[in-house]
């Protein structure tokens, strides 16, 4: 553009680091490694003033809000989806290890005790509407962090259909106990696995959509609203999958989005 208006075009804009605040890692739990795809699911608390004192006071945030990670020596931040609120009294997020991934491989390398900069950015987009009847959770791997954290907060007095994919039931299986708890206590109505490495046989989240494109397309008629969390890629498959679900019912996903019934967080 420059050469053609005949005009030098200096581009040197530098983005303001933003205002951070320190987190303490208190818990990790550790995934996948079996299958070359480590996760972690990271716990933080603010850090206390002094040893053996009361821990400080955390930000305001919601599940599915965003934490932004900011790496030593650098000024971009990475976000990661908020698998908590404030009311539970922790950070929580879920990070998968990434190839030479700045961010996820320093997170990979913290031990309790360790500190990072950090800070919160609001998402209400990606949040259960409060007036739908029932909600479908879809997502894959690292990506069932919010949507674990939903189920969470569910009182069980709307039921909660949880669709979700990994890689092998026996290494990456991400939040296998506390799903369970939650399906006893009527928090989650139902959850429903896919692994792409199970010797059972292979299977993909989408898989399981198509496979219960009867039974979702009765909770979409009767006004469910959708929440899909995870890579670009698979949210492409579970698209394909919806719209043949939403069809014979005279609905398609534009729609349901239009009307904050079909809701992403994908990256």
């Amino acid at each position: 553009l420059g050469a053609v208006l005949g005009h030098d075009l200096v581009l040197a804009h530098v983005a303001d680091r933003p205002a951070t605040v320190a987190l303490e890692l208190v818990e990790r739990e550790d995934y996948g490694a079996a299958v070359g795809a480590p996760v972690a699911i990271l716990r933080f608390a603010a850090p206390a003033k002094r040893a053996g004192g009361r821990r400080g006071p955390l930000p305001d945030f919601e599940v599915g809000d965003l934490l932004g990670v900011v790496p030593p020596g650098e000024i971009v931040p990475r976000f990661y989806s908020l698998a908590s609120s404030k009311a539970d009294g922790i950070v929580e997020i879920c990070v998968r290890l990434m190839p030479g991934g700045v961010s996820s491989t320093r997170l990979h390398g913290l031990r309790p005790g360790d500190r990072i900069d950090a800070f919160v950015r609001g998402n209400p987009r990606f949040r259960p509407a409060a007036d739908a009847p029932s909600l479908i959770l879809i997502g894959a791997g690292a990506g069932i962090g919010p949507l674990a954290g939903f189920v969470r907060a569910n009182d069980g007095a709307r039921p909660v259909h949880l669709y979700w994919g990994g890689r092998s039931p026996a290494s990456d299986f991400l939040y296998e106990h506390e799903l369970a708890r939650h399906l006893a206590e009527r928090r989650l109505t139902s959850l429903t696995t896919a692994f792409s490495r199970d010797p059972r046989g292979r299977t993909l989240v989408q898989d399981r959509i198509a496979a219960d494109a009867r039974r979702l397309g009765e909770l979409v008629r009767q006004g469910a609203q959708i929440l899909v969390c995870g890579s670009r890629d698979m949210s492409t498959g579970v698209r394909h999958s919806l719209e043949a679900v939403l069809r014979p019912i005279g609905l398609d996903l534009a729609t349901l989005s239009a009307g904050g019934r079909y809701v992403e967080d994908v990256y």
